[in-house]
């Protein structure tokens, strides 16, 4: 039972001065925390890394200034200053890795690709109502590159929650030695600016990330002494970064996890990664660049007809490929424009699935029109599912929320797992890729894991 909960804020431990500045390029690019072991609970639903942000442009002259986005300025310099985060992941982008150790120096969990987990996270699973309210005070979000340039016209204040296995689950986490996860240290590794920033004026421009702290509460149990426990179960998320170019690819992973629970996958045209004029951080669908040349651009979609997830090259755990698309090949005259082909349903319903279970309870699970291939959203360009369209004099190019995925386990969302320990995963997909047009693939395991403690207090992580 629990006697009282206490609030707390935690400075980083690598903090030099009051006012610290963290950035890839004008700081320092780890934060790091410490929560100390002790005999309480830390309530992981509660737990908040706060700071403020702001995206600093360079003009020629080396001068810097807030940016100018959608010219709304009305303070020098009046020119124009395209200098962006991704209108839906906002600034998680900002981080690239995660990783939670105990006190122990017993590796709890690492995320790699920490802001591309938030592509899928935040966007699948979030509308109009969650993006106008919480969502914005907590990433800076908005899902409208108007609205978006306007918030990084200025400082970004955010409480953000911290979207791990470990504090996802909303549990109270005990943070005794040997009744709990023996503490934790939380260090996050920062995106290099041109992973984060885009835009027509972004290059060479950076973001400083000030005023930070961790805040949240803490449980005090009864007594003043946390229960006996023999193990602590708990998830984590596991990434893989590659790359697909061929129209027939197998991809094979080997997770080494023992417990999984789900798969997802994201994409993102690969010349768009570390670029200052494209959103490294869009979840694009597949697509094709007219041209085998650096300067084409991917504006043709190439839908995916077929997708096989397998366990040691065995259908698992479908027994059947999801192959519900139908093809259009839109215009006689110019082979492979693919871009009225039908909605892929049965293809986002797995995906959507493998991110979060859809339950009865559950009304606004869609990213609304975000997800489907239109050209705009609720007829506002900002929305923006573009082609050929252009925002402010930057290219968007299918700004859908789309990625592929399968949940694993029990698809309820409960009890069941699947054992990847010594086996492989592969996905087989087969799309309208033309050979020269490569996408790179996030893929991420949501998994259990589980600490162990004999009577001696020794403890032992199992994944």
């Amino acid at each position: 039972m629990i006697a009282a909960v206490r609030k707390f804020e935690i400075s980083p431990e690598n903090q030099t001065s009051g006012n610290n500045s963290y950035s890839y390029r004008n700081g320092n690019p780890i934060i790091q925390f410490r929560i100390a072991e002790n005999e309480y609970y830390l309530r992981s639903k509660n737990i908040k890394l706060c700071f403020d942000v702001r995206l600093v442009q360079v003009d020629a002259a080396g001068a810097t200034s807030f940016p100018n986005n959608n010219n709304q300025s009305t303070v020098p310099p009046a020119a124009a200053g395209e200098v962006r985060l991704n209108s839906r992941t906002g600034v998680a982008s900002l981080f690239e890795q995660l990783e939670i150790n105990n006190s122990m120096n017993q590796n709890l969990e690492t995320i790699r690709h920490f802001g591309r987990l938030h592509s899928s996270l935040l966007s699948s699973g979030s509308g109009f109502n969650e993006f106008t309210t919480y969502l914005s005070n907590e990433f800076a979000v908005s899902s409208n590159e108007q609205v978006q340039g306007r918030y990084c016209n200025a400082t970004m204040s955010c409480a953000m929650p911290i979207l791990s296995g470990l504090f996802m689950e909303g549990r109270d986490i005990p943070l005794s030695r040997d009744n709990g996860i023996g503490g934790c240290v939380l260090k996050f590794s920062l995106n290099s600016s041109i992973q984060s920033n885009y835009g027509a004026q972004a290059t060479n421009s950076y973001y400083e990330i000030t005023n930070v702290s961790l805040m949240g509460e803490y449980a005090m149990p009864v007594g003043g002494k946390l229960p006996n426990i023999s193990s602590y179960p708990f998830s984590g998320f596991s990434s893989f970064y590659g790359v697909i170019n061929n129209n027939d690819q197998t991809s094979q992973i080997n997770p080494a996890l023992g417990a999984v629970v789900s798969v997802f996958t994201n994409f993102v045209p690969t010349t768009h990664i570390a670029n200052w004029q494209q959103d490294s951080m869009k979840t694009t669908p597949l697509l094709n660049r007219a041209a085998a040349t650096p300067a084409s651009p991917y504006d043709q979609l190439a839908p995916i007809t077929k997708i096989s997830y397998m366990k040691n090259g065995i259908l698992y755990p479908l027994q059947f490929q999801v192959d519900e698309n139908e093809i259009v090949d839109s215009n006689p005259l110019t082979p492979d424009v693919f871009g009225l082909s039908a909605y892929e349903a049965q293809r986002q319903y797995y995906f959507s699935m493998a991110i979060r279970p859809r339950t009865s309870r559950a009304t606004d699970q869609l990213a609304g029109q975000n997800s489907e291939n239109l050209r705009t959203a609720n007829g506002d360009t900002q929305h923006n599912a573009l082609t050929l369209d252009t925002v402010n004099g930057t290219a968007n190019y299918y700004q859908n929320v789309y990625g592929i995925g399968i949940r694993v386990g029990d698809m309820l969302g409960v009890g069941n797992t699947a054992n990847f320990k010594n086996s492989s995963y592969s996905t087989r997909v087969i799309s309208k890729l033309n050979g020269f047009s490569p996408m790179s693939t996030y893929t991420f395991f949501l998994y259990r894991s589980q600490i162990n403690y004999d009577n001696n207090g020794m403890v032992s992580i199992v994944n």
